[in-house]
């Protein structure tokens, strides 16, 4: 019970009963690390990139608009010999 009172005053660190910090884990380092918060600024021009990548990965994909893609006409602009 002593252990949670003191979390708050000793910034989230575990305290024995003295007050002084406990041995804290290798566990609790590792989750402390994984799950620290990040902060990520972005230039307009990765924000524009960003939001263009976003609205292709969450456009609406129907039936009809596939199969207007894969039977759009084809227009053949130059003499091509296979």
């Amino acid at each position: 019970m002593d252990n949670l009172e003191n979390n708050g005053v000793n910034g989230g660190v575990p305290t024995g009963a003295n007050g002084l910090p406990a041995e804290v884990s290798i566990w609790t380092k590792v989750k402390n690390f994984l799950c620290q918060e990040i902060t990520v600024t972005l230039t307009p021009k990765q924000q524009k990139v960003f939001q263009e990548v976003h609205d292709f990965w969450h456009q609406d994909v129907t039936a009809k608009g596939i199969h207007d893609f894969l039977f759009q006409e084809i227009e053949i602009v130059d003499n091509i010999t296979l």
